[in-house]
């Protein structure tokens, strides 16, 4: 027989399916359980070596709260740092996303979760997948290749609407993951050059992921690093949160090589 190849459309490539010499299995964890990236699924306590991050411009995603983690499993390898360019990553880096929605708007309480997502760092590219929830707050499944939508009903303001959840495919997750990107969107100096609370003190986030060791040179020079801003942010012009907002949800598709 011949070699078997597979075209992905979405990521503008095409791949050579090799025989697993080994017979070991090669497919993604069935459940989100069994990805091991939380010690407690209910209360979404991560593993440890699984740190929370936070950005200053999330994407858009249709009115979903998220939350977000990130590892470097193997401790001998690194990141490489740049203020303007997107960072390097060593093999096996993981990000995880997590999604939630507002059943009725402005009741933080009425949250349900939708879907966790999973981007790998293999040693040529990336690779994403996700869980979806749907009436579970202890376990999710792994989604179909394909992905799939769900409908659900929101209630905004007292108006009971209808609004479709799209969960990706895995073509869909290296539509916007691409190589000129970067393959990883938001993990850059823009959107993480903020202060968050370290064990009970606010550090430059960046700073700390120095200070604990993520990275394979010194980085410094923070006064000089760009930061995006929120919408909200009122410390900068309307012109500079409109184009972060740009710079976030549109520029990693519209640029050179994509």
């Amino acid at each position: 027989l011949g070699d078997v190849y597979k075209r992905q459309m979405l990521a503008g490539r095409i791949d050579r399916l090799v025989r697993n010499q080994d017979g070991a299995s090669t497919t993604r964890p069935p459940t989100l359980a069994e990805t091991g990236v939380f010690a407690d699924l209910e209360t979404l306590e991560p593993q440890a070596g699984v740190v929370p991050y936070e950005i200053n411009v999330p994407f858009w995603s249709a009115a979903a709260l998220k939350h977000r983690w990130f590892t470097v499993p193997d401790t001998n390898r690194f990141m490489s740092f740049s203020s303007n360019e997107p960072w390097q990553f060593p093999t096996g880096s993981v990000w995880i996303k997590h999604f939630e929605i507002e059943v009725t708007n402005g009741i933080p309480e009425s949250a349900r979760r939708l879907e966790t997502r999973i981007l790998v760092k293999t040693e040529t590219h990336v690779e994403g997948f996700t869980y979806s929830w749907g009436s579970s707050e202890t376990n999710a499944p792994l989604v179909p290749e394909d992905g799939f939508d769900e409908v659900m009903e929101i209630n905004d303001a007292g108006v009971i609407r209808t609004q479709v959840w799209h969960y990706p495919s895995r073509d869909e997750c290296l539509a916007c993951h691409t190589p000129a990107s970067g393959g990883v969107l938001g993990f850059n100096t823009a959107q993480l050059n903020r202060e968050k609370l370290f064990d009970g003190e606010t550090k430059n986030q960046i700073l700390a992921y120095r200070d604990a060791g993520y990275f394979d040179t010194p980085v410094g020079g923070e006064y000089t690093w760009r930061a995006l801003a929120a919408a909200t942010n009122e410390a900068y012009s309307s012109e500079y949160r409109v184009r972060s907002w740009l710079a976030v949800n549109c520029a990693q598709c519209h640029i050179p090589g994509n």
